[in-house]
């Protein structure tokens, strides 16, 4: 139950499916879960949602930050969303407050944030040598992403 309800919060993401420009719904084929694996549901794709911008840039944040990073992009055609940014911490420290440097007291590291995802995989080709179409259904997952940077005290181990 609680992938299908995973599934349903993927609506946001899957609005730009190309599925949906024809009957704006695609099968989901849930892979894990209690008493669902294996089982294909309808996912219904909303045209009508959008992401919604944040109020403060998010490049702001991110050079203001003590521990500025950027974004790169992690680009697969195969994929829901196709394109992911993932940041990149700048610093292997952190900037004082004063401005001045870079305090190696502390380190900066990245903070990671767990997204749905939805991986087109090719059906099994039909035998029939009429149909020439490709069928594709989506397989639900999950990838690890970071969204930011934070400062961090560095973990010490004592020696033995």
């Amino acid at each position: 139950m609680l992938l299908v309800l995973r599934a349903l919060i993927v609506v946001g993401l899957a609005a730009p499916l190309h599925a949906a420009k024809n009957n704006r719904s695609a099968p989901v084929k849930l892979w894990n879960g209690t008493g669902l694996r294996g089982k294909t549901v309808k996912l219904l794709l909303d045209p009508s949602v959008q992401l919604r911008a944040p109020s403060r840039s998010v490049s702001s944040i991110a050079s203001q930050s003590l521990s500025p990073w950027t974004y790169s992009y992690s680009i697969d055609e195969s994929r829901i969303p196709r394109s992911i940014a993932q940041a990149q911490c700048l610093t292997s420290g952190c900037q004082t407050l004063q401005g001045g440097g870079e305090d190696l007291a502390l380190e900066a590291k990245p903070i990671y944030y767990q997204v749905l995802v939805l991986h087109r995989v090719q059906q099994n080709p039909t035998k029939s040598p009429t149909k020439k179409k490709k069928k594709y259904k989506y397989k639900l997952g999950t990838e690890l992403v970071a969204v930011g940077c934070t400062c961090v005290r560095p973990s010490v181990l004592p020696q033995q």
